[in-house]
């Protein structure tokens, strides 16, 4: 013991010895970190190619053995954060791919469950718009944007008069004539024929009725939220008036009638697309 408690005495030996106590320190050290990082750890990743807009299931996953180094944060490493969710609408994860946080989406954010928006307990009832390429600005109006709907239509006495007859309307979802949604494949964009959108139930019948007029004299434009319809001749009138001119306009006609009038025409396959682009740009001009 003497012998010992004379080594720790000795300042050299105190010195050497904390050397190498750490290094020894800085090895363990190292190691440790080394090991973490570089030993594998097992995280879900696809087991198939899951497609934009899919509710994942966990079938559709496989655990595989992965390196930390080659993990970022963003990547998703347990299972039950992912099963119940949904590929965004611009993501198609591929077979054996890592899943990351930003390609995940919850049910009531996918565009495709557009209907689920629907606020029925306030009297909404879901409306499709019939619409195409030119009038929706070459399928530059997105869900989740708003929209405004302008009419034109001949008074009384035969004069032109316009105005914005609805307002703000929230976009849910944009189809194909197929019911499919138009952007749910990134690379193969879709053209649109269809909007979709919540209405109340006035509302509803009230732009029915304005379709059912569209071949006798009256024109209706959307314009993205924020925009202004400028028709080329004719006067402003607010939305009463135009509200009043469709119900008098079709007030003998029962709503049955104009709902499937409205559904025969709009899946008419006899639609002459270059007089309906004529007629949309020569009827509308926009203002900042």
């Amino acid at each position: 013991m003497r012998g010992l408690s004379k080594l720790l005495r000795n300042k050299n030996t105190v010195t050497i010895l904390g050397i190498v106590l750490i290094v020894f320190l800085l090895f363990i050290g190292f190691n440790v970190t080394i090991n973490q990082t570089v030993n594998p750890i097992s995280i879900p990743v696809a087991k198939q190619t899951i497609p934009a807009q899919t509710k994942i299931t966990g079938d559709m996953l496989q655990i595989k053995k992965i390196s930390k180094v080659g993990l970022t944060e963003n990547v998703v490493r347990n299972a039950s954060l992912i099963v119940g969710k949904y590929t965004n609408i611009n993501v198609t994860i591929p077979a054996g791919s890592m899943i990351y946080t930003e390609w995940l989406a919850d049910e009531d954010s996918i565009p495709g469950n557009w209907i689920e928006k629907i606020d029925i307990s306030k009297g909404e009832e879901a409306y499709y718009y019939k619409v195409d390429m030119v009038s929706t600005f070459g399928n530059s109006i997105l869900p989740d944007s708003h929209i405004d709907i302008y009419m034109s239509a001949k008074d009384a006495n035969g004069n032109i008069m316009y105005g914005k007859l609805f307002s703000s309307i929230k976009v849910l979802a944009v189809h194909d004539g197929s019911g499919h949604d138009v952007f749910a494949d990134p690379s193969n964009i879709g053209s649109p024929s269809y909007l979709a959108f919540g209405l109340s139930r006035d509302n509803y019948k009230l732009l029915k009725r304005a379709e059912y007029l569209k071949g006798q004299g009256i024109d209706l434009v959307i314009e993205p939220k924020g925009q202004k319809y400028v028709s080329k001749s004719g006067t402003l009138v607010s939305s009463k008036t135009l509200q009043d001119y469709i119900n008098n306009a079709t007030s003998t006609v029962s709503d049955e009638a104009v709902e499937e009038f409205v559904k025969a025409q709009n899946s008419a396959d006899t639609t002459n697309t270059t007089d309906t682009t004529n007629t949309t740009n020569n009827s509308r001009s926009l203002v900042g």
